[in-house]
């Protein structure tokens, strides 16, 4: 039952095996007894059942042709560690080949942590390998040489304190998860900044590689990251109709599970073109990763392209496509996603800006802007320019007040700024988006400190909303332009050589006056409250 090469110590007792799943000769160790491979490569040609300590040390490799290896959940599989007894070493390789199903019973508690673990574990099986009875730990590196590794409805985790290594990995060799929710689910321990992209190659079932990814962003702190993924997308994310025309027809649940609701994290989903409905193929092109969140599908930009699946070992894979999104402190302990085509095709609506600024006084000019509609923004930055500079320099960097970047809802946002200038400035925002892409909105030009135009208005407030202005130099001044708060015009005055102009708002409220030059740039701004009646 057993073949060892040179330098493999053990100690073994074969016994005939009954009432643990199969009635046959096999590789037992009884729960005293100990046994360690300690050299280059053994082989266990029968089933094995682990009640002791069971040692496979960093230079030993134990293949593994059985049909069935069940671990006792008090046993253990140790290492070099602790003069053979521990389990916090290096650790060697079993790996599981043989030419029939294989099953692994592996003793291991994924919720109490406790149990058996494998340090290095590999699939060399064409025929594929069951996840019975209980989960599995492997603290070290999964290596899938051949087949398939079925979770069905029990748990694998990778890592011990870090996420480990899943290597080997291809649309012919990846996990299967149960194919149904909160079910076979593959977790990374502790994923941070520093691991970078971390994969998880899953899949529903044969010829279905629909696999995930994880990359922690903007924060050290690791949490561990869980996958699994079921055909279809139903409206309820479990429950409803399927959305079978405008999806991918595959959905992911994607969880955390100590710090849910924090960090920023960005996910990677890979699908296949076979599975996307007519629609959705039509216009993957508009096509991104929704999120169930407040009992809907939400709505997301589409990424700038969509590459073919390159969450693979190997080369990337044809007729799979893999989108990108990123998520500030709101990815909960259990979430669900999809991937969508938004309505009718039509590419989601941009960015509503409206930006706008005045000196405040000698030492601060203030720049206010709002959004309504904001799509895909991660952030601003107030850019300035002198009029004896030739470039525009950041000034300072404001964060979306938008969830994810995307909101419905009028966001008003402000900013002061040193600018002791004495001649013009002119200042413009930059948005970055959470795909990395840059726009900018209008530039607008704010007065120096020494170039008063003895402007003045009068009564401010105005309890009736009847004002008026005065100019000292109306040859320099060609219009006047009244904002609201928002930046929205509501209407111009021409000046046409007046130094008394009356005006009049109807409705209470916060204005802006702006002085226009022939030339079209701003020379004062100038602030109105309408008191009302």
């Amino acid at each position: 039952m057993l073949h060892c090469t040179r330098y493999t110590i053990f100690f073994l007792v074969l016994i005939c095996c009954t009432g643990i799943g199969f009635a046959q000769s096999g590789f037992y160790v009884p729960a005293a007894g100990k046994i360690f491979f300690n050299g280059d490569t053994a082989t266990i040609f029968s089933n094995v059942i682990n009640m002791g300590k069971m040692g496979v040390g960093q230079k030993a490799v134990v293949n593994f042709t059985g049909k069935l290896w069940v671990n006792d959940p008090l046993a253990m599989i140790t290492d070099e560690s602790n003069n053979g007894e521990g389990a916090n070493g290096i650790g060697g390789l079993v790996r599981f080949r043989g030419d029939s199903v294989q099953q692994l019973d592996a003793g291991y508690n994924a919720a109490t942590r406790t149990g058996p673990t494998f340090a290095k574990l590999e699939l060399q099986n064409k025929l594929g390998m069951h996840l019975v009875s209980s989960s599995a730990k492997i603290r070290q590196q999964l290596h899938l040489q051949n087949g398939l590794f079925y979770l069905q409805n029990n748990i694998l985790v990778v890592g011990d304190g870090n996420p480990g290594s899943i290597t080997g990995y291809d649309s012919s060799r990846y996990i299967i998860t149960a194919n149904t929710p909160a079910s076979g689910l593959l977790i990374r321990e502790n994923i941070t900044v520093a691991d970078g992209m971390v994969s998880f190659p899953i899949g529903s079932k044969a010829y279905s590689y629909t696999p995930a990814a994880i990359r922690a962003l903007a924060t050290s702190a690791g949490d561990d990251y869980y996958a699994n993924v079921f055909d279809g997308t139903k409206r309820n994310a479990v429950s409803g109709d399927n959305l079978t025309d405008s999806s991918a027809n595959t959905t992911w649940e994607i969880g955390k599970r100590f710090r849910p609701g924090q960090d920023e994290v960005e996910i990677y989903l890979q699908h296949k073109a076979e599975t996307e409905g007519a629609y959705f193929r039509e216009n993957r092109v508009n096509s991104y990763i929704a999120f169930y969140n407040n009992n809907v599908w939400d709505t997301a930009s589409p990424p700038v392209n969509i590459p073919s699946g390159y969450l693979t070992s190997g080369p990337p894979i044809e007729n799979s496509y893999v989108h990108n999104r990123t998520f500030t402190n709101t990815l909960p302990a259990t979430g669900y996603f999809t991937k969508l085509v938004n309505k009718a095709g039509i590419p989601l609506p941009k960015t509503n800006l409206v930006f706008n600024g005045y000196r405040v006084n000698a030492n601060t000019v203030f720049t206010y802007w709002a959004t309504k509609p904001e799509v895909n923004i991660k952030y601003f930055v107030v850019q300035r320019r002198l009029d004896n500079e030739t470039d525009f320099s950041n000034r300072d960097t404001v964060q979306s007040k938008a969830p994810n970047g995307f909101s419905n809802v009028l966001l008003r946002y402000s900013n002061d700024d040193y600018n002791p200038h004495t001649s013009y400035s002119y200042y413009r925002l930059m948005m970055v988006d959470y795909n990395g892409n840059i726009s900018y909105s209008n530039i607008i030009v704010v007065g120096g400190v020494h170039n008063k135009l003895l402007v003045k208005i009068w009564p401010n407030p105005s309890p009736t909303g009847r004002f008026f202005v005065g100019i000292n130099t109306p040859l320099v001044v060609k219009s006047i332009v009244v904002w609201d708060v928002l930046g929205q015009k509501l209407m111009e005055e021409q000046v046409i050589n007046r130094n008394v102009i009356p005006m009049y708002l109807p409705r209470p409220g916060s204005y802006f006056i702006g002085f226009f030059a022939e030339a079209g740039h701003v020379l004062e701004t100038h602030k109105l409250i309408i008191t009302g009646y």
